[in-house]
């Protein structure tokens, strides 16, 4: 088990750093202190998700590719919330709806190295990041760390912790693109996918929810392995605003696995487990295009998907929908598992 650290690049008079974590299979996974984004995942000698080379293409394309995501992942619907019968307004980024965290979240703060640990089965890097209160507007400072941990059996753990002075709302999650194919000029529509969930959250056309529904004969069942582009029909009502998938799935949690996604083309298989209880598929479907990839290939639709575990999407604002808001005093915890292997092909 090996950690390397290095200058990636200065941005705005401060050094980005490059966390190398290796295990004794020559798997590899390279982050970054800039929004702790996930730049690499080097499997069998290739890499599986997408990443830039340089600061300014993750700054300037609005991807979230690789990055924590928060201090609220997804949407929430009118850039406002309701705490303890206050009102704040948030950063307004997308229309009125604050994404993501709005303008300045997670994914653009600089985080600092809390620690690191090498064991024989593992190595480890945890990244710490205080959110001031109000900052984007939401209420309460907060302190962050998230923990990647990288095992010989070829698993990555992402770990997150939070603790607030003040009751908020929190929703974290890593936007990392994956796309299992040796080479990333070939899209991910073949990809084989399988959901456990019976059911998603119906979305209206500003994507915010607005009920809960079956999957069962809609484009939204994945429950068996099927190919992303089986049943993704652009004209479907629910898939024509989005250009695709871009929705949430509620997951049953009678397996340990909540989603398997694999290409016949390289024989990799990715399977994810998670303690949140939302998976929210996102296909690139409107990824900004022509931008340069790490490995020189360019942007295009559907080249990497998205498989964001979280909590369920705007629950502030959705009575239907249990809330998440985190009490003074109380810890946020949440921990996704991304597990590779070969399979026969």
């Amino acid at each position: 088990m090996e950690l390397y650290k290095g200058i990636f690049e200065v941005y705005k008079g401060k050094e980005i750093i490059e966390y190398t974590l290796r295990n004794n299979n020559n798997m590899e996974v390279k982050i970054l202190s800039l929004g702790g984004i996930i730049r690499e995942i080097i499997y069998k000698g290739k890499n599986r998700v997408l990443g830039f080379d340089n600061i300014q293409s993750y700054v300037n394309s609005s991807t979230y590719m690789g990055a924590i995501v928060g201090r609220v992942a997804g949407r929430i619907s009118k850039g406002k919330i309701e705490i303890n019968k206050t009102i704040y307004e948030l950063d307004k980024n997308e229309g009125i709806t604050c994404l993501h965290g709005g303008n300045q979240g997670f994914s653009m703060k600089i985080w600092e190295l809390a620690d690191e640990i090498i064991s024989e089965d593992s190595v480890e890097i945890v990244l710490k990041y205080i959110s001031k209160d109000l900052e984007s507007g939401f209420p309460g400072e907060m302190t962050i760390y998230v923990r990647y941990r990288l095992k010989n059996d070829d698993s990555l753990i992402i770990e997150y912790f939070g603790e607030t002075d003040k009751d908020t709302i929190i929703t974290l999650t890593n936007h990392s693109y994956f796309n299992l194919n040796d080479n990333h000029s070939e899209d991910i529509l073949n990809h084989e996918l399988v959901i456990d969930a019976n059911q998603y959250i119906k979305l209206n056309e500003n994507n915010i929810p607005i009920g809960i529904w079956n999957v069962e004969n809609t484009p939204f069942d994945f429950r068996n392995s099927k190919v992303i582009e089986k049943d993704m029909d652009l004209a479907h009502e629910e898939l024509m605003n989005s250009e695709g998938f871009d929705h949430p799935f509620i997951l049953t949690k009678d397996n340990d696995i909540s989603t398997t996604l694999s290409s016949k083309k390289s024989g990799v298989e990715l399977s994810i487990e998670t303690t949140e209880p939302v998976a929210i598929l996102y296909c690139s479907n409107k990824i900004k295009e022509n931008l340069y990839l790490s490995d020189g290939n360019k942007t295009f639709k559907y080249q990497g998907v998205c498989l964001e575990t979280q909590w369920y999407p705007d629950a502030i604002n959705q009575d239907f929908l249990p809330n998440n808001i985190l009490r003074k005093g109380d810890q946020y915890y949440s921990r996704t598992i991304y597990r590779f292997e070969n399979i026969m092909i």
